[in-house]
């Protein structure tokens, strides 16, 4: 199926690895340029890389969303050097394993400055943009966290995502009327490697058994979604949250008990302070 994205300009944020290099790397495969954004810049050139084998342009901004100062000066660059922006994807994420009771107030403010503050600020930047082109497609990486809760992230992660659902939803009415249409995605437990850190081989395994899919999506599958929202195909779609997971959605319960909840959180915790040591 043709997705009409040739020559379409998107800015990915977030994409050096994960979810958001596989919706590069999906977006530039439809014929889309592709702004690469990542604070770090060896991962974002490492996209750019592949995007070029692709046959299309890409421009690597390594910019922090969370501040909008370097927001607004990324799409003024954009704009500048490449005319505009037809596509937003909000990917860019941060979060931590940690218990309400073990999190310090600095650790909210950061997970919440990148999730939301960093979805609002790109979202803000671009419009000017699409409206002067005629439209435009924003695509935000929520989670199903946002309408649940997570096992492997906390209350910032979950608030935050809450947050971008709404975000999303009152978008989607303020915009529509300039034909930029404001949509999301909520992955499951996508198997990238930020979940790879955060938890063992044997605790994916257990994982993947309560999907009625029996797996959990990889970051291609999340990609095949949002490429499909970019696209001309889904210009009568705004405002709805594509969950993009495998069925884990479906049950009532999720499976784990308030013991094995504190437990994990802890073990994480105490892993990946363990690592940065």
């Amino acid at each position: 199926m043709d997705m009409d994205l040739k020559d379409k300009i998107a800015l990915v944020t977030g994409s050096g690895s994960g979810i958001g290099r596989a919706i590069a790397l999906g977006l530039a495969g439809e014929g889309a340029d592709i702004v690469v954004n990542d604070v770090n810049r060896e991962k974002a050139d490492g996209t750019a890389a592949e995007i070029a084998t692709l046959g299309r342009r890409s421009l690597v901004i390594p910019a922090s969303v969370a501040e909008e100062a370097e927001v607004r000066a990324m799409v003024d660059r954009i704009v500048q050097e490449w005319g505009g922006l037809d596509i937003l994807v909000n990917n860019a994420g941060a979060t931590s394993c940690l218990l309400i009771e073990d999190m310090e107030k600095a650790e909210w403010d950061r997970v919440l400055s990148v999730n939301l503050d960093g979805a609002f600020n790109c979202c803000q930047a671009v419009i000017p943009s699409m409206k002067q082109r005629g439209g435009g497609r924003i695509v935000n990486i929520i989670s199903y966290s946002g309408a649940r809760m997570t096992m492997l992230g906390g209350v910032h992660y979950t608030s935050s995502k809450a947050g971008i659902w709404g975000l999303t939803r009152q978008l989607s009415f303020e915009l529509g009327h300039y034909q930029i249409t404001v949509n999301g995605i909520s992955p499951g437990n996508v198997i990238t490697p930020m979940l790879k850190q955060d938890t063992t081989p044997e605790r994916l395994e257990a994982m993947k058994k309560l999907y009625p899919l029996q797996d959990m999506p990889t970051p291609e599958d999340v990609a095949d979604a949002a490429v499909f929202l970019a696209s001309s195909k889904a210009r009568m779609i705004t405002g709805i949250n594509l969950e993009v997971d495998g069925g884990i959605t479906v049950p009532i319960a999720i499976g784990v008990d308030w013991e094995t909840y504190t437990r994990v959180k802890k073990e994480t915790a105490a892993r990946r302070k363990k690592e940065r040591k």
